[in-house]
This record gives structure tokens, sequence and C-alpha cells, in this order.
């Protein structure tokens, strides 16, 4: 009794609202189905399964039913704005660990290498070329827009650049991790490093070096827009190595100078120092204490000298750097001419 007057009820809630809803009567009332609240749904029984299988396991994009290597391969080149050759392309892509894995499977399958070649050649002659062309132009790029930067600096700046954790950086932002003939999944930062390098070798091989110093300054040198250069080179005496800097201009020593202080018989206690010179501010910061306040301000005067101050032009790049005149064979003073030796270390 009590369920067919449930039923009757609900069968009267669905006409109401549809007398409601379109001001009409239905002509049929479609009944509800009630499930017993103890019974779990499908939805439920399928999600808690997931989970129990846990995360799905990482596979390589050509495990994919629409994967085309072919394609792939073309579209890369297509992509960067570069023109390559197919066979240099296909070289520089693939990894020794690739030629090893699979001369392994023919043996094991019982095939003569020497009657049947693999017929494959592995990058790294063309990765040894892309790195020295690298090498090359972002030292001559870095001499060029920081001229007052020693050379010792532009080393650290350098080292930072062709580092594998940069390099790797790039290579996979690119799309180069699908594309890499090689033995190891994921692919190691090592490997990527190594094939980046091998398709800017590439890319010199068959366009000649101007348009790979290009591709190094459209994807490289950018790696310096969120960095600190001041940060990538530590100067363990900034306060002797500038006063050899005033010195050999014929400038007056450095004299630091305290601003103003607050709070000095605080735990909270603050001195802000400046770097004169003949009356001109060099540079200036704050500090807990006097020592630390005057190694900073010398540091940032450091920085101001060497024209890599806070609020310097930004780098010239893309189409500003076209009419750059990059001189390779240019050298910025070093840390070794200065009487100073030990102001310095990389």
């Amino acid at each position: 009794m009590a369920a067919s007057m449930r039923r009757v009820c609900q069968t009267c809630f669905q006409r109401r609202l549809y007398r409601t809803l379109f001001k009409t009567s239905p002509s049929v009332v479609v009944p509800v189905k009630s499930y017993k609240r103890w019974v779990p749904s499908v939805d439920n029984i399928l999600y808690n399964q997931r989970l129990a299988a846990g995360p799905e396991k990482e596979r390589h994009r050509s495990e994919w039913i629409n994967w085309n290597y072919d394609a792939e391969i073309y579209a890369f080149g297509k992509r960067l704005g570069e023109e390559f050759e197919e066979s240099t392309l296909r070289r520089s892509l693939t990894h020794r660990s690739y030629i090893e894995k699979e001369e392994q499977r023919r043996q094991e399958l019982g095939i003569d290498l020497d009657a049947a070649p693999l017929g494959l050649t592995d990058n790294q002659e063309l990765a040894a070329i892309g790195s020295e062309s690298m090498s090359l132009y972002i030292k001559a790029y870095l001499r060029h827009v920081y001229p007052r930067l020693f050379e010792e600096g532009i080393s650290a700046i350098h080292d930072h650049l062709m580092s594998t954790e940069v390099l790797s950086k790039i290579a996979s932002h690119i799309g180069l991790t699908d594309i890499i003939l090689c033995q190891e999944f994921p692919v190691g930062a090592e490997t990527l490093t190594e094939t980046l390098q091998a398709v800017i070798g590439a890319l010199q091989q068959d366009q000649g070096r101007d348009k790979a110093h290009l591709f190094v300054r459209d994807f490289v040198l950018p790696q310096l827009i969120e960095t600190d250069i001041a940060e990538l080179w530590t100067i363990s005496n900034p306060m002797g190595l500038l006063e050899d800097m005033l010195l050999r201009e014929g400038r007056p020593t450095p004299e630091p100078r305290l601003q103003w202080s607050s709070a000095s018989q605080t735990v909270m206690s603050l001195y802000y120092v400046g770097i004169y010179s003949d009356g001109r501010l060099l540079g200036q910061s704050p500090g807990e204490t006097l020592a630390i306040a005057e190694e900073m301000a010398a540091r940032d005067a450091l920085k101001n000298q060497m024209g890599l101050a806070d609020s310097r032009s930004p780098l010239p790049l893309g189409s500003l750097a076209d009419s750059l005149q990059i001189d390779f064979d240019r050298m910025n003073p070093s840390l070794a001419d200065f009487t100073t030796l030990e102001a310095s270390t990389v």
C-alpha cells in the first residue's frame, strides 16, 4: 500500500512539474525507477577501480596508433622555421644507444651485421660541431653586449647557458623528446642536451654557420631573461676589485658612506651604505650590519661599472639583434690583468 501511494505521488509530481514548465499536460508520464540506497552506483564502482589501478604507465608517443615518424620529422623543421636535409636531421636525432640496441637485437636474431648493416650513423660528430658553434657565438655575443664585463664573468654566463639543465629544458620545449631515437625512456637530460647540440650542428652543416648562430640567439640566449646575471658569478673581494678598476681609470678610490640607519640598538637593525668616488654615487645597498651593507654596496657598484645594473636595457634579441656587428676575435679584460688577483673567483 505504501509503495503504491509513493508511485502515485511521484506521478503527480511529474505532471505538476511538466505543466509548470511547458504550460500543458503531458500525454505520457515516464515512471521513475528507484534504487536502494545501499546499492553502489556503477560510476562509483568504476571510479574506485581506477583509483586502485593507480596512474597509467607513461608511454612513448610512438606507441599510439596515430604516430607517424616521417611526418614528425618534417613538422619539426617547419615548426622551428628552419630548413634541414632529411638525412642530416635524422642523423642528428639518432643517439648512439639506439644503434647499440638495434645491433644487439639483430645479433640475438642471428642476423649477420656485416652482411646486413644497420645503415645508421649516430649524432656524436654533429653534437661536437653544434657545441663548438654554440659556445663560440655565446661568448662573442656576451662580449659585444657587455663590453666591460670581465672574461671570468663571460665564462660563468657561458657555462650556465651550456649547462645540461638549461639545454635539456630547451630541447624538451621544442619537441625533441618524442622524436629522439635512443634506448632510454623517459629521455634523460644528457641525451636531450647532446641531441640539441646535434640539431644545431645539422643546421650549420646544411644552412651555414650564420643560421646556426641565429638559432642559438633565438632559443638559447633568451634563457638569460629570467636570470640574474650577477648571481652567476661570485666575487669574494668586491671592494678591492672596485678600487683596482677605479685606479686603472684614473679615478679616486671608492669611499663608503653611511646614508641612514634604523633600529641600530635592536636585532632589527638596518644600515644603508653608499659607495662614492669623486662625489659621485657608484652604488648603494642595505644590510643588517655596516660590514654587510658596505660589501653589498660595493657589489652594486661593481654591477653598475660592468654594465649589469638592474635598470640596464634589455638584451637585443630577435630583430633588434640583426644590426649587431659581432667581432668573434674580441676579448674582454681579464682579472689576471689586475693587481688584486684574489679579488674574484668563478
